[in-house]
């Protein structure tokens, strides 16, 4: 009678465990061929409207052990995994926008793949982008168990910035930008003040002063304590100063309409 929960036990304990190892006799890839070019060649030739069907092959057939060979920086992974996740929604919902019509199904169907394995937006943004984070935890809840995909890939702590650069097909979503690894700091700063600038607004109201600002701050109000705290995040980004940050916060309402094709400027 013991045998199927210490059976079911040990399947889940094995899955917790591995993750690929780079190859050690791996060559890195000829410059106009490595992933993080990839990436980038899919969204401009979504932008431009091409056909990337062969790309998006391409980046399926990638080898797991090559591609974590070739991400060892940071700047690589988020680099190429925002690049990946917007690639992979306008891809899809280009394709066929009527699969917007039923968001939960959209982000929780595994739909595209990346060096083998098949994936959801879910399992991208909540299992690699943000760390292995629990999507309904806020922040504050890791994921228990994740497969050997995830773990390999996953973004150790987070960025709490991501945010303000993943787009998920939705009118309030931040515009879509080619990122490089080589010019990543920068990019995702100027993309964070350029979406806060736009999406917050100091109103008095009943005589005190309050912040309407991105609810995006709300749904993971937890990752923003690599900044200490979505206050300290909204200083940083000049959108508060110390004197006035512990002013009350509000959020403005999130517009789920379908809208791809929001490129940055």
């Amino acid at each position: 009678m013991l045998r199927l929960p210490l059976l079911l036990s040990f399947v889940l304990l094995f899955a917790s465990c591995g993750r690929y190892q780079p190859a050690d006799d791996y060559v890195s890839m000829d410059a106009e061929m490595t992933p993080n070019v990839l990436s980038q060649e899919l969204l401009e030739g979504l932008r431009g409207k091409r056909d990337v069907s062969d790309l998006v092959m391409e980046i399926a057939n990638l080898e797991p052990r090559k591609l974590a060979a070739e991400l060892d920086t940071r700047e690589k992974k988020e680099a190429f995994w925002i690049n990946i996740y917007n690639g992979m929604v306008q891809y899809l919902l280009t394709e066929d926008p009527t699969l917007f019509d039923d968001r939960s199904t959209f982000f929780s169907t595994p739909a595209f793949t990346v060096a083998g394995q098949k994936m959801s937006p879910n399992e991208m943004e909540h299992g690699i982008i943000r760390g292995g984070e629990n999507r309904f935890g806020l922040g504050f809840i890791p994921q228990l168990f994740s497969n050997k995909f995830e773990r390999t890939f996953r973004i150790k702590g987070g960025d709490s910035r991501v945010h303000f650069a993943l787009n998920c097909g939705a009118s309030s979503c931040p515009p879509v930008e080619i990122y490089r690894p080589g010019t990543f700091e920068e990019q995702i700063d100027a993309r964070v003040r350029s979406y806060l600038q736009e999406h917050s607004e100091i109103k008095t109201v009943d005589g005190e002063q309050v912040i309407i600002t991105s609810p995006l701050f709300q749904w993971f109000k937890g990752d923003f304590r690599d900044h200490d705290g979505v206050d300290d995040f909204l200083v940083h980004y000049g959108i508060l100063t110390e004197e006035n940050k512990n002013m009350k916060r509000e959020y403005e309402d999130y517009d789920w309409t379908l809208e791809t094709g929001i490129w940055a400027k």
